[in-house]
């Protein structure tokens, strides 16, 4: 059993150190005006359409389709615009698109897993596990980049 958990530990290790050994070298290789292209630097795993320079027009469908996931699945926690009313919660407005989708691939995939929430009422909370487990990857970068479009506070 303790033999499992350590091949299991030491699987997430290597995964993620290939996951930066691959993002090292294809960011070496851009120009440092250039924008990261998320598809490339993600190891190719996933399948969406990112913006070239990480933001979304404020005005476009996709934007008011962020926004409105944003509200169903993020605003309880993390605030209708993105600032947190709690210290327990992160703000996510102005988030760097990058490090959000990297964050919510490794709450997906469990590479970051969180134990079951229970508020002092008794009541279930979903954790960020299972919210990330009903996002499609174009939610997830449509998030990021929404997220990153707004200004931190």
């Amino acid at each position: 059993m303790k033999q499992d958990f350590k091949m299991i530990a030491l699987a997430r290790v290597i995964s993620s150190l290939f996951i930066l050994a691959v993002a090292q070298t294809v960011l070496a290789d851009e120009p440092t005006e250039t924008h990261i292209d998320h598809h490339r630097h993600m190891g190719g795993h996933m399948h969406m359409h990112m913006s070239d320079d990480h933001t979304m027009d404020p005005n476009s469908p996709r934007f008011a389709n962020a926004k409105k996931l944003a509200d169903k699945a993020c605003a309880d926690c993390h605030g209708k615009a993105g600032i947190s009313k709690t210290d327990d919660n992160p703000n996510l407005a102005g988030q760097d698109a990058l490090y959000f989708c990297k964050t919510m691939y490794d709450y997906r995939s469990r590479a970051r897993n969180l134990p079951p929430i229970k508020t002092n009422d008794g009541l279930y909370v979903p954790n960020m596990n299972e919210v990330t487990d009903k996002l499609s990857d174009q939610d997830i970068v449509d998030l990021s980049e929404y997220y990153a479009h707004l200004r931190a506070q």
